[in-house]
């Protein structure tokens, strides 16, 4: 139990800043650019800095408030001055940025929110919504506890809410399409489903078979679920047809069950230069902002006066203005850290980065980057969240760079996803009349140094999409 004398010193610590500044950090490009729109129309202090656009180069410099900000994010040492790397660009004239393409794909986690907007709920529980899609896996199921988010709350954002509040807000989110979304595991994804069909005969007997019948299910022991059900096989069948028509991964098929279509625009764009790798920030949401003078002076004036109207409006420009000043400095301090983290990045994966070779990929985990910057796991998760890296060979989530590892026969760390890598390659080359087996997988795959356990290679395969052999058999 916290004692009340740590609570307080943990809330005293956070500063408005801070919490700012943990919520630009997990906004990916195009919710970025929609939020400083946003602030632009809100408040009138805050206006853009048309004169800084035209600087072909933006250097980040260490600001007056670092030691305020190394409390949340640790001390660095890197800093965007290295030769391989290059900084921001805001060039008016630079044609690339209309070369950008666009994801033309639903979103998952940009349609989650852009739903959650829609509803009837207080600013408290927005955030919470907020966090809890991002904390969606890439299969939609909530991947972290009501309990932990508590905590996160409290630590991270210097927020308390409960358990009860979180769990009401999870009601909603999994009210939103596509159904089964913030579930907590697979029979709660199901029930989800089931809930919102018609609740015929057919769909009745279903939740009972998921509700009391559930591990029955998954070893297709139908026999059993009939004995305890008293159903006859006919209905059973019905039913079973039923369960198999539900999406076990909702999050996989939304792009193909909505009919919204969201442009994703990447936030990092990564190319090669003579051999270095290069990147830089989307300008989108690395727009230069200031304070507007006007209303500076007009509140510098309004200080001499004794009038209660005018200290009515001197109180709120000077609010307006703090507000600005604030997101200015928040603003600056998340492209730091985008910065700092994608170069770190990059760097842990240069040899990846120059042709885009997945053997290259090296095992990376939150943890190295975190280490390798000097900041916390939960920035680095915040800032990998929902945000993507256009390359000169394809683009990607920020996540799909990150990966375990095993230790091969030589004693090498093994990137997980190399592996994967050279499982599909070996199932895509196998003779379809006569496919490889598991157990037949796992010898192929230690030959080539890889020695795996059968049921890591039947993990690994589902992650890929890939059935079973006998679902692989073609008939010549």
């Amino acid at each position: 139990m916290i004692s009340n004398k740590l609570l307080l010193k943990l809330q005293q610590k956070l500063s408005p800043q801070q919490i700012q500044l943990m919520k630009l950090l997990q906004l990916p490009a195009l919710a970025m650019e929609q939020r400083i729109k946003e602030e632009l129309e809100i408040n009138p202090t805050l206006e853009e800095d048309y004169d800084d656009i035209n600087d072909d180069n933006i250097e980040i410099e260490n600001s007056d408030s670092e030691g305020e900000y190394d409390e949340v994010f640790g001390d660095n040492e890197i800093f965007p001055n290295d030769d391989d790397f290059i900084t921001f660009k805001n060039n008016n004239s630079d044609s690339s940025d209309k070369s950008i393409p666009i994801i033309s794909e639903s979103s998952f986690y940009e349609d989650m929110i852009n739903q959650l907007q829609f509803q009837s709920i207080t600013e408290q529980e927005k955030l919470i919504g907020l966090e809890l899609i991002g904390n969606l896996d890439d299969s939609g199921y909530l991947s972290r506890s009501i309990t932990s988010m508590v905590d996160d709350f409290l630590f991270r954002q210097n927020i308390e809410v409960q358990e009860k509040e979180i769990e009401k807000v999870l009601g909603i989110i999994q009210s939103l399409d596509p159904a089964g979304i913030g579930a907590r595991d697979l029979k709660e994804c199901l029930l989800l489903q089931l809930k919102r069909k018609e609740q015929t005969k057919e769909i009745l007997l279903s939740n009972k078979i998921i509700n009391r019948c559930f591990d029955f299910f998954l070893k297709k022991q139908y026999h059993l679920i009939s004995q305890k059900l008293n159903c006859s096989e006919d209905e059973l069948e019905a039913s079973l047809e039923e369960i198999l028509k539900l999406n076990p991964k909702p999050a996989n098929s939304q792009s193909t069950q909505s009919n919204i279509s969201i442009s994703i625009l990447p936030d990092f764009i990564i190319w090669q230069n003579n051999s270095r790798v290069e990147f830089r920030i989307n300008k989108c949401s690395n727009r230069s902002l200031k304070t507007n003078s006007y209303y500076q002076n007009l509140m510098d004036d309004l200080s001499k006066s004794n009038s209660k109207k005018d200290n009515e409006t001197y109180n709120f420009l000077k609010e307006k203005l703090e507000s600005a000043n604030i997101f200015i400095d928040s603003l600056q301090k998340r492209n730091e850290t985008l910065f700092i983290i994608m170069k770190a990045i990059i760097d842990f994966q240069y040899n990846y980065f120059i042709d885009g070779d997945v053997q290259k990929l090296k095992p990376m985990r939150l943890v190295d980057i975190a280490d390798k910057v000097g900041m916390d796991v939960s920035t680095i998760s915040r800032v990998i969240s929902s945000k993507y890296a256009q390359t000169h060979f394809g683009i990607f989530k920020l996540k799909d760079f990150f990966s375990n590892f095993m230790i091969n026969d030589q004693g090498e760390a093994i990137s997980t996803d190399a592996i994967k890598n050279v499982l599909s390659l070996i199932i895509g080359e196998e003779d379809k009349t006569n496919p490889l087996n598991d157990d037949q997988l796992v010898e192929i795959l230690k030959q080539k140094g890889y020695s795996i356990a059968r049921r890591t290679v039947a993990k690994y395969r589902e992650t890929l999409d890939i059935p079973v052999a006998r679902l692989r058999k073609q008939i010549n």
